[in-house]
């Protein structure tokens, strides 16, 4: 088995940040002898976070008003993320189904299934940006949860961290529409 150097990346660093936590709002001392145990533990709760984020993208797409690739296929961007070309590209997906109303959904999946198929395409990387920022999203949630157990009358504490938790949700959609449109791009260089 190997790995990438983004897999351990993206496993180690949210769950070290939640281990840290942990050691610092429980009070769990910290015993320098157990680094090996510790990294071991961290690539766990990375794995777990990770999963947990991917489990909580539909509450993700909730908290931005909709899935990212069907605000772009509707004509609708976000800040810093424009795509003017919806119409377009819904009209050239559109030819590849024999039903008309084909959702949204639909379309899309047909385009991600082009850009992945392309090999020249920046789509794993776009992709792998927009996964990172959705587990840190999810990793910062997790740490509030464990400082409000924890620190539940620090209010500075909080303010700072939804602060951060603010940004970083932010983000984290910017991230998931660059995505959504790089793949619809993909498609449309490939089809004009």
């Amino acid at each position: 088995m190997t790995f990438k150097p983004y897999e351990i990346l993206s496993a180690l660093l949210p769950g070290f940040l939640l281990l840290i936590a942990l050691f610092i709002f429980l009070d769990i001392p910290y015993q320098k002898d157990y680094i090996v145990a510790y990294t071991a533990i961290a690539f766990l709760i990375g794995f777990v976070v990770s999963a947990l984020s991917s489990w909580l993208e539909g509450v993700y797409y909730f908290t931005w008003g909709g899935k990212p690739s069907e605000r772009l296929l509707n004509g609708k961007s976000v800040w810093k993320v424009p795509f003017y070309e919806a119409e377009k590209v819904k009209s050239i997906l559109a030819k590849h189904w024999h039903t008309e109303n084909v959702s949204n959904d639909a379309l899309y999946a047909l385009a991600i299934r082009y850009a992945n198929g392309h090999k020249d395409s920046r789509i794993n990387e776009f992709s792998a940006n927009y996964a990172f920022a959705r587990v840190l999203l999810t990793t910062l949630l997790l740490i509030l949860c464990v400082m409000l157990y924890a620190h539940y009358g620090h209010w500075q504490h909080y303010l700072f961290l939804c602060i951060v938790l603010i940004i970083v949700w932010l983000r984290c959609k910017q991230r998931a529409y660059y995505y959504a449109r790089e793949v619809l791009n993909e498609y449309l260089n490939g089809h004009e």
